[in-house]
């Protein structure tokens, strides 16, 4: 026998109350169901629920599990991690998505192709350098010379829009003083600060562009102007020809060069000044002849045969200077002297009074009209 049998048995023996004389009383009735409570050493494990009773038996937890159920967890974790920051991503990429814009590409100094987007014209202006030059920055009042190539976005798309300005197919580049160039100051600000070689793209909503330039363009007021420019190049203050300087014939005024970006020293000789127009080069350059109809960019110097006071200078103003040559823009004796001159030459010009301003002179300059005038032109260029 068990020692937990007989613990029961001892237990039973002493509970039993002492047989009493009395008659039995009747029993009563009791209506309550007789239940036989298993022993503890009867009930097998899995059936032993304390904390969920009437649940399904549930099996012992497979080894391993809780760290599969760890790792799914962690899974988990970092698949919805990704997934919030796949959103918050997704939506800083809306707000900050970039704008449509026009697309110019090519090689630079050749027109290039356009693309303009379906989309609603852009509000904002905005300027991309989309290749950048080389040398000195370009100053506020050097002489520029720059291809454009102009579009019109539209509000309502075009299919095939045509350019409203293009130099390239003439090949007539824009020139003149950076801060002039086009007459847009939304453009030309831009242009001062850059270097030769550079192409901007612009998008210039119609309040940059202006009603006066807005209306010769054709632009709507919800349209915007799309620019490429191409900086070709830059003439500064110091701009010069390069070479020995030839001698002058002693009838004609002596020139001592300058330092760069200063004007050359012009002494006049004694006695009368020449009749006819005089022309001697005194540097001979090595570049392309320049042609009627070309603009001229070069600096000069003009001073009066009569007292041998400057009356006008590039080197004044600070920068070189472009004339359209040969076409009657320039006093006659500039179109007879400069055409056919080679590009890189400095050339002394006498002009007496007919074949300068007249005989009303140029008061304004302090000329007369019986006055010869004398020049040393520097001829950078000419396009």
């Amino acid at each position: 026998m068990s020692e937990v049998e007989g613990r029961e048995e001892t237990e039973t023996e002493e509970t039993e109350e002492p047989q009493d004389s009395r008659p039995a009383e009747e029993p009563q009735d009791d209506s309550r169901p007789k239940v036989t409570m298993p022993q503890a050493r009867e009930i097998g494990r899995s059936e032993f629920t304390p904390h969920a009773l009437g649940t399904k038996t549930r099996t012992a937890p497979r080894k391993g599990t809780r760290k599969a159920a760890k790792r799914r967890q962690i899974v988990y974790s970092v698949a919805g991690a990704v997934v919030v920051l796949a959103l918050i991503g997704a939506g800083i990429w809306w707000e900050t998505r970039p704008a449509p814009s026009v697309k110019f590409k090519g090689a630079f100094g050749k027109a290039p192709s356009v693309s303009v987007p379906k989309a609603k014209p852009a509000a904002k202006q905005s300027v991309k350098e989309l290749i950048h030059g080389s040398g000195p920055k370009i100053g506020s009042n050097d002489f520029v010379v720059a291809h454009l190539l102009a579009y019109q976005w539209a509000a309502k798309h075009q299919k095939s829009p045509q350019p409203l300005l293009d130099t390239f197919k003439q090949n007539k580049p824009a020139a003149g003083t950076a801060n002039q160039l086009t007459g847009l100051p939304a453009l030309d600000k831009e242009i001062v600060g850059r270097t030769p070689g550079t192409r901007l793209e612009l998008t210039l909503p119609y309040k940059a562009v202006g009603d006066q330039v807005a209306q010769a363009l054709k632009l709507g007021a919800g349209d915007d102007l799309v620019l490429s420019v191409d900086v070709l190049k830059a003439y500064g203050k110091t701009a010069s020809v390069q070479g020995t300087q030839q001698k002058v014939d002693a009838k004609l005024p002596q020139v001592t060069p300058g330092a760069p970006g200063q004007a050359p020293t012009i002494k006049i000789p004694s006695g009368s000044a020449p009749k006819k127009l005089q022309v001697q080069t005194l540097i001979e350059g090595n570049g392309k002849a320049v042609a009627k109809g070309q603009t001229l960019i070069g600096q000069y110097d003009g001073v009066l045969w009569r007292t041998g006071k400057e009356f006008d200078s590039s080197y004044k103003h600070g920068a070189p200077a472009g004339f359209p040559i040969g076409v009657g823009q320039v006093i006659p004796g500039w179109d007879k002297a400069l055409v056919g001159k080679k590009i890189g030459s400095r050339v002394l010009v006498v002009v007496p009074p007919k074949e300068g301003y007249g005989p009303t002179g140029s008061p304004q300059a302090g000329i007369k009209g019986t006055d010869t005038l004398v020049f040393v032109v520097d001829i950078l260029d000419a396009i």
